[in-house]
């Protein structure tokens, strides 16, 4: 920028992920870009991470050409946006304003080859490619990260971690059920479960986020965590809502155990088991993940490449059979 090089679009997998590099720009006091966003991603769910930025978004819903638009781009020499958002069929009234030169993609090893293709194939204009990421994953303990390496990087992503000893727990909750709540799913038995290993790591002072596949379940969790008198503030998401975050605990509600439902999702699915930087626990049944349907999703792959050693009851945390350390 400082040559006066225009033409530059910074991309990363995930919304968080852009976000993050717009407010350094914005700490830096770099105006002339703008930031390219998922409607439904801002509106539904986080559009109080974009207060600080609002004045550089351009939501999806106002991709719409008109002397609006052209105002709005007129001193911009950098746009921001996921690498899917490449592929939108209105991306054209953005690449032929400031038609794409150089691309930077940040964490780029988080992404598969693959992925890059067919967006990046249709622009012809494109110069340069610069890919800023690390082979080293650093967040999650040893097991999961090499695990998530084999499962989705076809093992060429290492793990650098303090914790090299088992850090994932599946609670067997035998019986348990989902039940259709609107166009979502929710699981009260599972809900209640989750309350008791919240429950247990408020106790040891731990640090903790819970992720579901559905929006009713996060409620229903939200609602119940209340009722226990158990912290509720910011605790509870879905698991589009939480791409891009982490935290020490994490406790996953899958919710289903008839079908697979959200566990088809791959790419999402990879995300909700990548989360934690100390342990997670992940709610569910030995029926559906070891021999019923969700054996061939990640889950139950992960569940079956852990073992047995790594399945306990919900009365096992309770009680204190499971080290957990804070």
């Amino acid at each position: 920028m400082d040559a006066g090089q225009t033409g530059i679009w910074l991309v990363a997998q995930s919304n968080v992920a852009v976000k993050n590099i717009a407010e350094k720009l914005a700490d830096m006091d770099i105006a002339n870009w703008k930031l390219l966003v998922s409607n439904d991603f801002h509106v539904d769910w986080h559009e109080h991470l974009y207060q600080s930025i609002s004045r550089n978004i351009i939501k999806s819903g106002n991709f719409k050409a008109g002397p609006m638009l052209n105002q709005s781009l007129k001193e911009c020499r950098v746009i921001l946006c996921t690498l899917s958002m490449l592929s939108n069929p209105r991306i054209n009234l953005f690449t032929s304003k400031i038609p794409i030169k150089t691309v930077v993609v940040d964490e780029a090893s988080q992404i598969a080859a693959s992925n890059y293709m067919a967006p990046l194939k249709a622009f012809p204009t494109i110069q340069k490619l610069c890919f800023i990421g690390d082979d080293k994953q650093y967040r999650m303990p040893v097991c999961i990260g090499e695990f998530i390496s084999d499962a989705m990087y076809e093992g060429q992503l290492r793990s650098s971690h303090k914790i090299t000893i088992p850090a994932c727990w599946f609670i067997d909750i035998p019986g348990s059920q989902e039940q259709m709540h609107g166009k979502s799913w929710k699981n009260l038995v599972e809900c209640e479960a989750v309350c008791k290993i919240a429950t247990k790591l408020e106790d040891i002072g731990a640090s903790y986020r819970i992720i579901s596949p559905y929006d009713a379940q996060r409620a229903t969790m939200e609602t119940a965590l209340k009722a226990h008198g158990l912290n509720w503030h910011n605790k509870c998401y879905n698991v589009d809502s939480f791409q891009g975050n982490e935290d020490d605990h994490i406790i996953i509600s899958l919710v289903r155990s008839r079908d697979l439902g959200f566990l088809k999702d791959i790419r999402r699915t990879n995300v909700m088991l990548s989360r934690c930087k100390k342990a997670m626990y992940i709610c569910s049944n030995w029926d559906f993940l070891i021999t019923g349907r969700g054996s061939q999703s990640l889950v139950g792959r992960m569940a079956n490449a852990f073992g047995d050693n790594a399945w306990c009851s919900i009365d096992a945390i309770v009680e204190g059979a499971v080290d957990i350390e804070a």
